[in-house]
């Protein structure tokens, strides 16, 4: 039986020198989306990196893979041997503070694999997901997984607390186009 999520705190033996590469290496773009006809910027930071070959497209917006960072290659083998196999594209998230946030949405495009392994860096943000049962809040760590079904419906709420910065490494297995 599928289950929607599982969370695995503390599960990213290099989760410091992650964080250090996120906050220096990427680069990261601002993205503006059209939602109910009007252009809004998205509340969020955005870099990605991915096999050759390999496009993510949501919201109207493509996202092409030009290879892996070393920074990257060994976490996403990783994920790959332990969560989802074939992991090939991912999707990376710059949550500079609380009022960042990402409304409520699915990651279920029709190129995209069953799963997203999910990698959370820097200060803990609370994620809500709406199931079946509902909606759950989960407060993910820094260097936590969270694998969840495309399908499921998600949000990272804003929050007027202070906050730091947080990455989030959306991992993927896209089909080739």
């Amino acid at each position: 039986m599928h289950r929607p999520f599982r969370y695995y705190p503390d599960c990213v033996d290099s989760a410091g020198s992650l964080l250090d590469w996120c906050e220096r290496a990427p680069s990261w773009r601002e993205e503006r989306i059209c939602m109910f006809g009007r252009v809004r910027t998205v509340p969020r930071l955005v870099s990605w990196y991915g096999d050759a070959g390999i496009a993510y497209r949501y919201s109207g917006l493509d996202h092409r893979g030009r290879g892996w960072p070393d920074a990257l290659g060994g976490l996403r083998l990783a994920l790959s041997e332990r969560f989802v196999p074939g992991l090939n594209f991912v999707l990376l998230n710059r949550y500079r503070d609380g009022r960042d946030c990402m409304g409520w949405h699915r990651d279920d495009e029709r190129a995209m694999g069953e799963d997203v392994v999910s990698v959370s860096l820097g200060a803990t943000r609370r994620l809500r997901l709406e199931g079946g049962d509902g909606t759950v809040a989960l407060d993910l760590e820094h260097g936590s997984v969270l694998v969840f079904d495309s399908g499921l419906r998600h949000t990272l709420v804003r929050t007027r607390r202070p906050v730091g910065q947080r990455f989030n490494l959306t991992f993927r297995r896209i089909d080739a186009a």
